[in-house]
């Protein structure tokens, strides 16, 4: 590589519309072609013009700043990011992942500015290669192979569909001659010992197969599943509340893009929250007198809890378990479970943001009536890289990677995960291994209990405590 080269591609001076010699820009032009239909200087001079909605006068250039030679640093910044991605480990983790990507804006990145990094990523994203490696990074399939690696019993082997089944299925919980079974198996619990195991049946029809004494084998993990209730961003409200942009505010016809923080159950989601705790009491207590409760927790053992860091997935947890008769619980919060991290649109007014939006893309032309579309298309694109912020694809990567994680940290523990839809969304996705075309609409019921079991080298199984189709209590009208 000529020393001219060299020079350019060292440089950390703030200046990335620099004077380039001809020759080395022809150059730089030939070598970045497959980037080609990426930036243009009129979409960069929107981007631009977004970011500086969000920035104002942080942002440290405008759109009279761009040239062919601006618009040229962009498609070297897009190489150095595709061949960032191109170079990961596959066994990567999340917090290695965002740590690497940090290290890279800093360093990689003229100034280490995270605004060049979003004006190259969010253009780059045109580029079907692109693509193609994001998908390929952060697929969910490695996680499809962890969770259903499709395990067939051997031919003469009996009984072994419901193995680590948490609710059984009609044909698996009856006699032959239709009765009701009471009794399961002895199994093997991990460690060499043979435990004998019960079924209880529920009001709704579910049979139940468990230990006695809240006991879970040690090569099984035991979830209870719910989702969280209803949030203040997520309907508004008349009163004026306080969020986690450090300031008061009325929600009312103008929701927030919401936070991985700061976000409460409103009195609603409470009592969505409380009236899910009773419905799951009606279970608790079956069990319990059956001597099959689901925990045997005392004040030195508290019932393992897991969430994300937003407020509203404790506040969940602890007000259904409270109304299912269980007070002491251990919450962990876990960023890996964190919804998707919007950056500098956190805590902004979603409908002003789109508006705006509008007339930058639209170029004040009103009759562009595609563009709220377009706008709309480009906010929920699954590429699309949001400032400071992730995408939905590396979202939904994390989520899963972490979802996998604590199952296997919590081998011979029964826990409770509570967490949002779109959290939950994922986990369906990979326990069924669905394509994102088909997991993306999927919104989990606030209504829903759902029961897992997981035993590495098996199928997870996972089945539905209560849903609205057969639920354990019949609920007052007034009722939610």
């Amino acid at each position: 590589m000529k020393k001219e080269e060299q020079n350019i591609k060292s440089s950390k001076t703030p200046e990335i519309t620099e004077m380039i010699n001809p020759n080395i820009q022809f150059y730089k032009q030939r070598e970045h072609a497959e980037f080609h239909n990426c930036h243009t200087e009129q979409s960069v001079i929107d981007d631009i013009a977004f970011l500086k909605l969000i920035y104002k006068e942080k942002l440290n250039f405008s759109g009279s700043d761009v040239n062919i030679d601006f618009v040229n640093n962009l498609k070297v910044i897009s190489k150095d990011i595709y061949f960032f991605l191109k170079t990961l480990e596959y066994d990567l983790t999340p917090q290695n992942y965002i740590k690497s990507k940090y290290e890279f804006i800093r360093h990689k990145i003229p100034n280490g500015d995270p605004h060049l990094f979003y004006l190259a990523w969010n253009g780059l994203i045109k580029n079907d290669s692109f693509r193609r490696l994001l998908l390929q990074t952060f697929s969910l399939n490695k996680f499809n192979d962890i969770l259903c690696p499709q395990n067939i019993p051997v031919v003469g082997s009996h009984m072994t569909r419901y193995r680590t089944k948490s609710v059984l299925a009609n044909d698996m919980a009856t006699n032959e001659d239709g009765t009701r079974r009471t009794t399961g198996r002895l199994l093997d619990d991990g460690s060499g010992l043979n435990m004998k195991e019960g079924i209880v049946w529920l009001p709704n029809e579910k049979a139940i197969p468990l230990f006695p004494q809240g006991y879970v084998p040690l090569n099984q993990t035991h979830v209870i599943l719910i989702r969280h209730g209803k949030s203040i961003h997520e309907s508004g409200g008349e009163n004026p509340e306080f969020v986690g942009s450090g300031y008061w505010d009325i929600w009312d016809k103008n929701r927030r893009i919401s936070g991985a923080q700061s976000n409460f159950l409103k009195e609603e989601g409470v009592t969505t929250a409380r009236e899910l705790g009773k419905d799951f009491k009606i279970a608790v207590d079956i069990l319990d007198k059956s001597g099959f409760p689901l925990w045997s927790w005392s004040k030195d053992l508290p019932i393992p809890v897991y969430g994300s860091e937003s407020e509203n997935t404790e506040q969940t947890a602890r007000y259904f378990l409270q109304e299912a008769g269980y007070f002491n619980i251990a919450f962990n919060a876990l960023f890996g479970l964190n919804s998707q991290k919007y950056g500098a649109l956190t805590f902004m007014h979603k409908n002003e943001i789109t508006e705006e939006a509008i007339k930058i893309y639209s170029h004040g032309n009103d009759s562009a009536l595609d563009i709220k579309a377009k706008v709309s298309k480009m906010f929920k694109n699954r590429f699309y890289h949001y400032p400071e912020g992730e995408t939905l694809l590396e979202a939904d990567w994390r989520i899963a990677f972490s979802f996998i994680d604590l199952l296997n940290k919590n081998l011979g523990k029964r826990i409770m995960l509570v967490d949002h839809s779109g959290a939950i969304r994922v986990f369906e996705a990979i326990i069924r291994t669905l394509d994102f075309a088909e997991y993306s609409t999927i919104k989990e019921a606030q209504d829903s209990i759902i029961a897992l079991c997981y035993q590495p080298g098996r199928n997870l199984r996972y089945d539905y405590l209560q849903k609205k189709e057969f639920p354990l209590r019949k609920r007052e009208k007034n009722k939610n």
